[in-house]
């Protein structure tokens, strides 16, 4: 199975990367092919497919945000076009519309989200929309201002969800598909100072996993309300967690979130709006950012920034506990995971 690693290229606590890692993996293992892809790409920290699977999409997640499109068609992906502004800044996060005919990215520096439209060949063209969030939250350090974070789509419903840090809010927009532009169709509040960051959807439940809070919030999308709040961390002492990615297990038993501050990665049983928190496992590094299942769940691969490792476990398909698969990747400052 392919792999694109995003990561960061700019000094931090991690060690600065080149480029995008594409790797293949199998049962736990890691294997990079060749050396870091995306050059030139600031900050290609999350990626996304095409529908098809022949075009991989990149933000640059630098002052001034732009999204770039990138071929598959050889050993190494080749550039589609020229990268294309966000019109804000601080680009986190980005999706393809299952349409296939747009790109959803969203901007936490400028709390905005844009729509791109995809061409025939896989390339972009310029925003057709971009949408500006306004408001705060009491976290005067970190919402001071509207700060959008992940941007996907619901298909079921029809909507395109949009959580937001700063405001506390998970928006609701609908897309034309024929004018490429967003319409608010609703806002959906959680608790103030919570700080929602990713999300994912089973049924008509999205399951949220909030910053500054340290829980995943379920909300029912059928009626728009929020039915409970469980905490990913129990706390110890240690402080904050500040998770960061949340993801649903293949069978839909188990989410997992990666706990950065105490690296750890949460295991948490779902079961509609029951979701309890079931053990914490030690994470293999330092960070984790980003987490991953294959497609049957047999292994979950976690990417820890600041320890420069993609760390590999097995799944235990009854409890859904991860334990180490034995096989650590060095990769520098590893931000996220995307299978093709």
């Amino acid at each position: 199975m392919r792999a694109f690693i995003g990561a960061a290229t700019s000094a931090g606590q991690g060690g600065p990367a080149a480029g995008v890692t594409v790797a293949d993996i199998e049962k736990g293992v890691v294997t990079p092919l060749g050396g870091p892809a995306l050059h030139g790409v600031g900050n290609p920290m999350y990626l996304a497919l095409s529908p098809d699977g022949r075009v991989l999409y990149a933000i640059h997640e630098v002052d001034d945000g732009h999204v770039s499109a990138w071929a598959l068609d050889g050993d190494v992906p080749r550039p589609l076009g020229r990268p294309r502004s966000t019109g804000g800044n601080g680009t986190c996060h980005l999706s393809v519309h299952p349409g296939g005919r747009y790109l959803l990215s969203a901007d936490y520096g400028s709390g905005s989200l844009s729509v791109h439209p995809i061409d025939a060949d896989g390339s972009l063209g310029e925003a057709t929309h971009v949408v500006r969030h306004e408001g705060s939250g009491p976290d005067t350090q970190r919402q001071a201002g509207p700060h959008a974070h992940m941007i996907v789509t619901d298909a079921a419903r029809g909507h395109v969800l949009a959580t937001d840090l700063g405001t506390d809010t998970v928006y609701r927009y609908v897309l034309d598909e024929g004018t490429g532009r967003l319409s608010l169709a609703d806002e959906i509040a959680v608790a103030p100072g919570d700080g929602p960051r990713h999300l994912v959807i089973r049924d008509h439940y999205a399951y949220v996993v909030t910053e500054l809070a340290s829980t995943v919030t379920v909300v029912d999308l059928t009626t728009a309300e929020v039915v409970a709040d469980v905490a990913t961390h129990v706390d110890d002492g240690r402080g904050p967690s500040y998770p960061s990615a949340i993801r649903l297990g293949a069978d839909g038993r188990f989410l997992y979130v990666a706990n950065r501050v105490v690296d750890e990665i949460a295991v948490l049983s779902v079961d509609g709006p029951d979701v309890a928190l079931v053990a914490s496992v030690a994470c293999g590094g330092s960070h984790p950012r980003d987490l991953e299942l294959d497609p049957e769940g047999q292994y979950l691969y976690v990417a820890n920034q600041f320890s420069d490792q993609l760390a590999s476990f097995r799944v235990d398909q009854q409890t859904g506990v991860p334990e180490p698969a034995g096989h650590v990747l060095s990769t520098p400052s590893p931000a996220s995971i995307l299978f093709g």
